[in-house]
C-alpha cells in the first residue's frame, strides 16, 4: 500500500501488469443491478451509455441528492479503476450543475457501503444545512 508523501517507480506496462477482475454485466439480486436493467423502480434522472443517475429511494439527505451507478456490476471504487473514473467523470458533469455539493463513495462496510454495487452520492450542500460528515466536528449552539 502506498502512504501520502511515498514515492515509487512503476513500470511503463503497469496498468496492464495488474490482473483486473472480469466485469459482471449484471449480479443476481443486486439492487442497483435491478433497476440498471429496469427490473425495479427508480427516478431516473439521467442516462449516459455507461452509468445512470437515480434519485435515492428515500429521497436522499439533501433536496438534489443523486446516485451515480454504472451500468455494470463493480463492487467498489478499487474493483475497476477505469469503470470507476467514467463513474466519477459523471457525477463530475452533474457536480458543475450542482454548485456546492460533496461527491462521495465508501468501499466496504467499515466504510459504510450498504450496497456492494459502485455508486456515487452527489449531495448539494448550502451554508447551514446541518449536515455532518463523519468527519466534521459538531459545533457548540452559537459558534
Amino acid at each position: 500500500m502506498v502512504s501520502y508523501g511515498e514515492v515509487r517507480e512503476v513500470a511503463d506496462d503497469a496498468p496492464d501488469a495488474r490482473p483486473q477482475r472480469p466485469r459482471t454485466p449484471r449480479r443476481p439480486g443486486c439492487p442497483f443491478c435491478l433497476i440498471v436493467c429496469g427490473r425495479a423502480p427508480a427516478t431516473v434522472l439521467r442516462e449516459w451509455p455507461e452509468t445512470i443517475a437515480i434519485r435515492p429511494r428515500h429521497g436522499g439527505v439533501t433536496a438534489g441528492h443523486v446516485l451515480v451507478i454504472p451500468r455494470v456490476h463493480v463492487a467498489d471504487v478499487a474493483e475497476d479503476p477505469a469503470v470507476s473514473a467514467a463513474t466519477m467523470m459523471r457525477a463530475a458533469e452533474l457536480a458543475a450543475e450542482a454548485g456546492d455539493c460533496n461527491v462521495i463513495t465508501s468501499r466496504g462496510p467499515s466504510a459504510t457501503q450498504t450496497v456492494r454495487h459502485l455508486h456515487l452520492h452527489l449531495v448539494p450542500r448550502t451554508e447551514g444545512d446541518g449536515l455532518l460528515l463523519p468527519w466534521t466536528a459538531v459545533r457548540p449552539a452559537g459558534t
